[in-house]
């Protein structure tokens, strides 16, 4: 009983401090509870469960290799003698593709924003018109 409760409390801070931009005297006070729930709970005879790390997420490096690795397999990129990466036709088309499909993107987004900022000008001039007939 008094497991499953320290463990729904220690629970409830965790989700809170994760999920919320939380005051220092708020984690505190949340700590001084945990601290003392815990201390209960050991003088119980309860004992502290140990849980497996997870996994820690790859480095900057190793997801360099990782990106490198992918762009090999894909056929992409070929290494030469000296350990440098060269770029394929495939590859060389695939990037060109892929440059064509963010331009087009970026066109898409540009007239989205123009035909954005031209309904509120057409918005304002009616409003002000609407003003100017009622005085």
């Amino acid at each position: 009983m008094t497991d499953a409760l320290s463990s729904h409390l220690l629970g409830g801070k965790k989700h809170h401090d994760e999920n919320k931009n939380v005051e220092t005297e708020e984690i505190k006070h949340l700590e001084k509870g945990a601290d003392y729930l815990t201390t209960l709970l050991l003088q119980q005879g309860v004992k502290e469960t140990k849980t497996k790390a997870k996994k820690t997420p790859p480095k900057l490096e190793e997801l360099k290799k990782i990106f490198v690795q992918n762009l090999l397999k894909a056929g992409y990129v070929r290494v030469d003698d000296n350990d440098r990466t060269i770029l394929t036709d495939s590859g060389q088309k695939f990037l060109a593709n892929q440059t064509k499909n963010a331009a087009i993107k970026v066109e898409l987004a540009k007239l989205k924003n123009l035909e954005y900022r031209r309904s509120l000008e057409r918005k304002t001039k009616s409003r002000s018109k609407k003003r100017k007939k009622k005085r």
